[in-house]
């Protein structure tokens, strides 16, 4: 775990703490255990959900005055209550559309997007699991001859192959999608606050987690122009190091 000093300066940087704990099992290969990102993150915020508004009030008030940044917001809370992530960012970013300087609002929405694209990158590596398995018999079986052509192609295998590769390719596109908006909302509370130390070290983390690495590179190098003590600038560029020969390799 990388600058303990700068993560233990803010409570929204504790995220990280999740993310990466959870992200290492994926990237390990481990299972979740019931790991639930998305309730961590919302444990490490509180409940920001709006006071029993409804999905469909919300959405009546939207309607009436679209333009109304305090009824977008309701309804982005309204959908965060209810579990419905996807739309509860759309409903986030439009309400940053009308309120592009709500820095809170804008931590909030980037955690969402990072916890969603971890999530897919989670079906992704299932995905590839199933894929592997479903295909696993066909190693056995002979390629060519007469011997193959008795047995014929299984059904049953292909399918499965098939529809795992489908799955797989689903999350990995919304995975990089999501990613990608992720790295986007933080690089705006950066632009809005550029010597914000939390906001860069955030930034550089979740470009890191979610292997962005040019974005990753880039917010630590900008870190290592704050002031920050010796040791924390070694380490940092330990890790801009590290990044540049994975970049290359």
């Amino acid at each position: 775990m990388f600058f303990p000093r700068l993560r233990n300066q803010a409570k929204w940087a504790f995220v990280f703490l999740i993310v990466i704990f959870g992200g290492g099992f994926i990237f390990l290969g481990v299972g979740s255990g019931g790991l639930d990102l998305g309730q961590l993150l919302r444990d490490a915020f509180g409940n920001r959900s709006s006071s029993g508004l409804s999905i469909s009030s919300a959405q009546k008030h939207v309607a009436e005055r679209p333009l109304n940044a305090k009824f977008r917001k309701e309804l982005a809370q309204a959908y965060e209550a209810k579990g419905r992530t996807t739309e509860a960012i759309a409903a986030w970013l439009q309400y940053g559309q009308l309120r592009p300087k709500d820095v809170g609002a804008l931590q909030h929405l980037a955690d969402l997007e990072l916890g969603q694209a971890q999530r897919y990158l989670q079906e992704a590596q299932l995905a590839s699991l199933a894929q592997a398995q479903a295909s696993a018999g066909s190693t056995f079986r002979p390629s060519s001859g007469k011997l193959a052509q008795a047995f014929g192609q299984d059904p049953i295998t292909t399918a499965a192959t098939s529809q795992a590769s489908a799955a797989f390719q689903t999350a990995s596109t919304s995975y990089q999608s999501s990613a990608q908006q992720a790295i986007t909302t933080y690089q705006q509370i950066v632009k809005l606050q550029p010597k914000n130390q939390q906001a860069l070290f955030a930034l550089a983390q979740a470009a890191d987690t979610l292997q962005q690495i040019p974005a990753a590179i880039s917010a630590y190098k900008k870190l290592l122009a704050l002031d920050l003590d010796s040791a924390t600038k070694a380490q940092i560029r330990a890790r801009i190091k590290t990044l540049q020969g994975a970049r290359q390799g």
